[in-house]
């Protein structure tokens, strides 16, 4: 009798970047904006996994307001779309460093956020 193997695939989240864009315009460390930014990269990388990896937030501030969005390949796990945005994340901050909106487009994952809704 032959003894059945079970093969279990594991990959990595490809976060190789597509595109990218970043706002011409920029804003201060010291702004409200700054907080807003940090609050929505991290509110997109916490809760898309989570949300049918399609999410929309804002910023609960009424001053300052920041939009942000980000999305996930439906093929990956929870932990992939995770992994995904937080390299998503890195780079947005990265490329777009100080700037008032930003988008990240990778193979498997994207984020933006923007000073308007979109």
């Amino acid at each position: 009798m032959g003894v059945l193997t079970l093969l279990v695939a594991e990959a990595t989240p490809d976060t190789s970047i597509n595109d990218w864009q970043c706002n011409a315009n920029s804003y201060s460390q010291n702004d409200a904006y700054a907080d807003n930014v940090e609050y929505v990269l991290a509110d997109l990388m916490n809760v898309t996994p989570n949300a049918a990896y399609d999410y929309y937030t804002q910023s609960p501030s009424n001053t300052a307001i920041c939009y942000g969005h980000a999305t996930c390949a439906s093929a990956l796990s929870y932990n992939d779309c995770a992994d995904c945005l937080s390299a998503a994340r890195a780079s947005v901050k990265d490329i777009c460093a100080a700037k008032i909106g930003g988008a990240v487009d990778m193979v498997d994952c994207t984020i933006r956020y923007e000073n308007y809704s979109f």
